[in-house]
C-alpha cells in the first residue's frame, strides 16, 4: 500500500475589487494580521488594504517591510515581528521575492499566508515554494513549504497600473513552465496529479502567445482588458497549479538553472529581470534539446516581445559564461531535472550554437 498524497490549491479571487472581498475570507483565518510587502506595492496597495480590513471592524493588522531581499534571516526577523505582534495570520503583498519571504515566514511561523501579488511576473503568489537569495542577490536555495497560500487575491487595476515591465518579463518565466515541464517529465510514468500538471503546462505557452503582446501594451497604456487578464491568470494561477502538481522532481530545469547561475554576474542581478533572463533560458533549453525548429517557432514572437536571444541582448559576451556561471548552473538542481546529463561541455555548446542560430 502507497503512503497518502496531499494536494493543497489555493482559492483566488480576480477582478478590479478583489481586495474588497478579503475581510469575508481572511476573517476564517486569524484576525491579528501581519502585512508583509515591498515598499512599492505596499505604497500602491495599501489603501485598498487598509479600507477593506477596517470594514470587518475586528482585524489588528500592522504593515511590515519585507527586508528588500528573499533571505532566511529575513524571514527569521519576520518570525519575530509575528511573536511580538502575537499574529495569527500573515499576508504576503508584492513581487515574487516579497511574497515568497512572507510565504517563509509563515512556514516558520506555522501561520496560514494569503497573497495579494502587485506586479504579475512570476508564480509566488500561489505555490509553496520560495527562492531564497543571498544579500547580495545572488541564488542560495529552493525553500520547499507545507502548505500553499490559502486565498490569492488578485487586484487587476492594481497590476494594470504596475510597471509593464514586469509584466513583459513574467511571460517569459510563464512559457518557461510549459518548456521545462516537458523535458523533465519526458519518457516517465506520470502520478495523475502530474499528469494533470503537465496538462495544465500547455495553458502557460499557448496563451501567451495569443495574448501576449497585446497584454503588454495594455499594461503600458493602463488598461484592465481581457487580454492582460488572460496573461494575468496564466501567469499566476496555470504557473503556480503546474508548480503545485508537477512534483518537486519535475518543477524545474535547464531555463531557470541558467538564470541562476548568471545571477553571479553583477549586470544579470543590477539590469535584468528574472523572466527576461528566463526566456532566454527557454532558447538554451530548446538549443540543449536540439529542437532548433521550436526555436525558429518562437522567434517571431520573441522579436515582437523585445526579448533577448543572444548573449548581446543582456549586455553579455561569450566570456563572461565564467566557470562561476557554468559552475552555479550545474549545481543548480533543476538542472539535474533534465532528461539527460548536462555537462559543462553540453552547456557551453549550447550557448555557442544558440549564439551562431541567432546571429
Amino acid at each position: 500500500m502507497t503512503a497518502s498524497t496531499v494536494v493543497n490549491i489555493p482559492n483566488y479571487t480576480i477582478g478590479s475589487d478583489a481586495i474588497t472581498t478579503m475581510p469575508r475570507i481572511a476573517r476564517k483565518y486569524g484576525d491579528r494580521v501581519l502585512i508583509i510587502g515591498g515598499k512599492t506595492a505596499l505604497e500602491r496597495s495599501e489603501d485598498k488594504i487598509e479600507q477593506a480590513l477596517r470594514a470587518s471592524g475586528e482585524t489588528e493588522f500592522h504593515f511590515n517591510w519585507y527586508g528588500g531581499e528573499c533571505t532566511y534571516e529575513n524571514m527569521e526577523n519576520l518570525v519575530k515581528e509575528v511573536e511580538r505582534r502575537k499574529s495569527n495570520l500573515i499576508l504576503g503583498v508584492g513581487g515574487g521575492k516579497a511574497i515568497d519571504t512572507a510565504k517563509g515566514a509563515a512556514e516558520k511561523a506555522d501561520l496560514p499566508v494569503i497573497t495579494i501579488p502587485t506586479i504579475a511576473s512570476t508564480c509566488a503568489a500561489a505555490t509553496a515554494l520560495s527562492i531564497v537569495y543571498t544579500e547580495k542577490g545572488d541564488f542560495a536555495d529552493l525553500y520547499y513549504l507545507d502548505h500553499t497560500p490559502v486565498h490569492i487575491f488578485i487586484d487587476t487595476t492594481i497590476i494594470a497600473e504596475s510597471p509593464w515591465r514586469y509584466q513583459w518579463a513574467g511571460i517569459g518565466d510563464a512559457m518557461a513552465k510549459f518548456y521545462e515541464t516537458r523535458a523533465t517529465t519526458r519518457n516517465k510514468e506520470l502520478s495523475h496529479s502530474a499528469l494533470l500538471g503537465k496538462q495544465i503546462s500547455s495553458l502557460c505557452a499557448a496563451p501567451m502567445l495569443k495574448y501576449g503582446v497585446k497584454a503588454v501594451q495594455d499594461n503600458k497604456d493602463g488598461v484592465d482588458s481581457h487580454d492582460l487578464r488572460q496573461v494575468i491568470l496564466n501567469g499566476i494561477i496555470s504557473t503556480g497549479l503546474v508548480s503545485i502538481l508537477i512534483g518537486e522532481e519535475n518543477n524545474g530545469a535547464a531555463a531557470h538553472s541558467l538564470f541562476y547561475g548568471m545571477t553571479v554576474l553583477p549586470e544579470i542581478e543590477q539590469h535584468h529581470l528574472h523572466g527576461e533572463v528566463v526566456a532566454y533560458g527557454i532558447l538554451f533549453l530548446l538549443m540543449l534539446d536540439e529542437d532548433r525548429e521550436e526555436i525558429r517557432r518562437l522567434s517571431p514572437f520573441y522579436k515582437e516581445m523585445g526579448w533577448p536571444t543572444c548573449l548581446k541582448d543582456l549586455n553579455l559576451s561569450r566570456k563572461d559564461i565564467s566557470e562561476a556561471v557554468v559552475e552555479k548552473a550545474l549545481g543548480n538542481p533543476d538542472m539535474g531535472k533534465m532528461p539527460y546529463e548536462v555537462t559543462r561541455e553540453k552547456l557551453l555548446k549550447a550557448v555557442d550554437e544558440l549564439e551562431a542560430f541567432m546571429a
